[in-house]
């Protein structure tokens, strides 16, 4: 255990996922040194939505892409030198061991690669609290090792996103635009990488099915990207019930509002599929080529407990969250790149009435949960 932080830094130069992911660190070290002030140090665009968590005092950003042109005071390094008395990383990135290194005064954990020797040794030297690498761990329980390596104890690691009254307001005014007044599903077709998508025309028939079977009224989004929006308005002419479109016009947080809202949530691989598994709602994730032991949407209310195994492949049914896994005779599917940044056709395994046969399962869930009073 070590003697009270004033101030902490979390470390985490990677995607939006990971960061999403890291929320449960936040939550935990807050609970147990609430007098503590923590920032994150993050890539820009993938933290954003941190400058809303009221246990995040200041959300600093890597600038990874830009050039110091101001000189060495215009770093974030120099914004960070010497300023916390505990500094996490919270992967084996060089930047983010450098930043750790150059923020702390006193306690540096991070961890290190065995399968690199010299560096290894390096971390293991200047690191007060070195951690050996555990790839194979799911993202969310790295945040508990991460804490055990400070001989902290916890019950929970929940991944959490905030938003306030503004973000509600206009998530409300989406909405009101679109003449919805009755439960909703949202449908987020897309992913970062084309090899994680799904056939557009199998969104547009689930959408449609969905919304006669279940009275709900579709919501389709995406992110900002032109490419997106573009696709997003090119699908919806193939719904036979209109969908409400949202291309691109809400934050993370704004997101994480309207997923809470719904009553169901049908995605790919990426983190809005996390975002959604944060706010409890049924869910329906399409999963391809990815290890899904470290990447699989985590249930706040049941995967405490549950870790996926190793290798393991297959349907993951948590609560009423089901994510489904395409793949091919390879096993563990772990081959992203098969083909290239093209449409997976292993992703074309997966069925609209198969997503449609869960969707209903856990809608159904989700009810029986209602009636007896469970909250979850």
């Amino acid at each position: 255990m070590i003697c009270l932080p004033a101030s902490i830094l979390i470390v985490n130069i990677r995607l939006i996922g990971d960061v999403i992911l890291t929320t449960p660190l936040i939550s935990l070290l807050h609970s147990i040194y609430p007098s503590a002030s923590i920032d994150l140090l993050v890539n820009r665009g993938t933290g954003e939505f941190l400058e809303k968590d009221p246990r995040v005092r200041k959300v600093i950003y890597s600038e990874k892409w830009k050039s110091s042109s101001a000189g060495p005071a215009s770093s974030y390094l120099a914004h960070i030198f010497r300023k916390y008395d505990l500094a996490l990383s919270m992967n084996t990135g060089d930047r983010g061991a450098v930043a750790i290194l150059a923020a702390s005064r006193h306690y540096r954990v991070g961890y290190y690669d065995a399968t690199k020797a010299v560096s290894s040794a390096v971390r293991r030297l200047l690191f007060s609290h070195p951690i050996p690498f555990d790839e194979d761990l799911h993202v969310v329980l790295r945040c508990g090792q991460t804490a055990k390596a400070l001989g902290l104890q916890y019950e929970r690691l929940d991944v959490k996103l905030f938003w306030d009254e503004s973000d509600q307001a206009k998530v409300m005014s989406k909405l009101a635009d679109g003449n919805l007044s009755g439960s909703y599903l949202v449908i987020h077709p897309f992913a970062r990488w084309r090899y994680k998508y799904w056939e557009i025309s199998r969104f547009c028939e689930v959408s449609d099915r969905l919304a006669r079977v279940h009275g709900l009224q579709p919501v389709w989004t995406s992110s900002p990207d032109p490419e997106e929006i573009a696709l997003l308005q090119t699908a919806a002419t193939g719904c036979s019930i209109k969908p409400l479109l949202i291309p691109g016009t809400l934050s993370l947080n704004q997101m994480a509002c309207l997923l809470k809202g719904a009553a169901l949530y049908i995605g790919l691989d990426t983190a809005i599929t996390h975002i959604a598994a944060s706010t409890g709602v049924p869910m329906v994730a399409l999963y391809g080529p990815t290890e899904l032991w470290r990447w699989h949407p985590w249930d706040n209310e049941h995967s405490q407990h549950e870790p996926v195994a190793f290798g393991y492949r297959g349907a993951i049914r948590s609560g009423w969250m089901v994510t489904l896994q395409a793949g091919c005779e390879h096993y563990p599917c772990i081959r992203p790149h098969c083909y290239g940044e093209t449409e997976n056709p292993c992703m074309m395994e997966l069925t609209a009435d198969a997503v449609c046969r869960e969707a209903a399962q856990v809608l159904a869930l989700k009810a029986d949960c209602k009636d007896t009073g469970y909250a979850g």
